[in-house]
């Protein structure tokens, strides 16, 4: 039993980029020893803390077979209503401004659920509509400006760490998130549904799955979480930017880093342990190419470079699963529904 344990450690996708990332660090620490201080490894873990939180609803949506590329424009728009409310009535508690920026995380998911599963449009490209949508009603009523969060309790949240560490609460909130996702997705009848769904939805609906309700919650799902997000960022900021978000897309790094850690884009497989590791590595390896002063039209050159080659792994296995199944033209989109062509 421990050596089939230990063997499937040693093969999973989680333990090959946490290997990787070992390896950048190493290679970091040779060619700059002085970039391993406090502050820096504060800096790599607060952004971990608000991508993690996006990559946890990326993922489970794309595991499910759907896919929302919509989650920045509706973080934006969240930060900046959230920023106005605490601008308007200073004396309200920021958690009251928390809970109207989730109900709309809610209807926001919620609109696009019905284009996806309602209307039956092909859910990225409605999505990506719907990210203008959101991102142009943001700057037109700010104006491109940004709103100044003055509230000190809340701030207070991205300033808090455990004990003398590096480690800010807010990273193991993050963690204590994914760490519940798993659980969900492994343990639970709903997570083993959205599997399922995912991977033969076909076969979900004669076992009576409501595969369409499944991917309606996931959609509601991911923008609630994508809320989150984005108020973690607007604490580390102390700001609602109509532009921030927009300039990192956590959703695409969450994206990246989920097909990296074995979530397959055509949705049925994954874990979320290998979606974290892959936001690991995608920051720590941006991290590492700012110390060695790249240029940073490179980082985003090998950011996606990474998609690309975790796309075509995933294609390439996917394709030999249905070799083995003895399917043919798997992987060419013979009989298969891509990510957002809602059946």
């Amino acid at each position: 039993m421990q050596q089939t344990l230990s063997k499937k450690i040693l093969q999973s996708k989680s333990f090959l980029l946490l290997a990787i990332t070992a390896v950048v660090l190493l290679i970091t620490y040779i060619v700059s020893p002085g970039a391993f201080n406090v502050g820096n490894a504060k800096q790599i873990l607060s952004n971990i803390s608000y991508v993690g939180i996006f990559a946890v609803g990326v993922a489970c949506l794309l595991i499910s077979g759907g896919i929302d590329f919509s989650l920045s424009g509706q973080a934006t728009f969240a930060m900046i209503m959230f920023a106005q409310i605490l601008k308007s009535f200073p004396s309200l508690p920021w958690g009251v401004a928390v809970l109207a920026a989730l109900v709309y995380g809610v209807i926001a998911g919620s609109i696009n659920a019905f284009f996806a599963n309602g209307l039956k449009l092909m859910s990225f490209i409605c999505t990506i509509g719907m990210s203008s949508v959101w991102t142009g009603l943001a700057t037109w009523y700010t104006r491109g400006n940004i709103i100044p969060i003055r509230n000190a309790s809340f701030s207070a949240l991205s300033a808090t760490y455990i004990g003398n560490t590096p480690i800010p609460m807010l990273f193991i909130f993050m963690a204590l998130v994914v760490a519940g996702y798993s659980f969900m997705l492994r343990r639970t009848r709903f997570g083993r549904s959205i599997l399922m769904a995912g991977g033969n939805p076909a076969a979900a609906r004669l076992a009576g799955m409501n595969t369409g309700k499944i991917k309606s919650i996931l959609f509601v799902n991911a923008s609630v979480l994508a809320v989150v997000g984005g108020l973690i960022w607007a604490s580390q900021q102390n700001v609602g930017s109509p532009a921030g978000l927009l300039t990192v897309m956590p959703e695409m790094t969450g994206l990246t880093a989920s097909i990296l850690g074995g979530v397959s884009f055509m949705g049925g497989s994954g874990s979320l342990g290998g979606a974290f590791s892959g936001v690991l590595l995608i920051n720590v390896l941006a991290y590492a190419l700012q110390v060695m002063g790249l240029p940073t039209w490179l980082i985003t050159f090998i950011n996606g470079s990474l998609l690309v080659v975790a796309l075509t792994i995933d294609g390439y296995n996917m394709r030999r699963r249905f070799r083995h199944f003895g399917i043919k033209g798997g992987g060419g989109g013979g009989g298969m529904v891509m990510p957002g062509m809602s059946k």
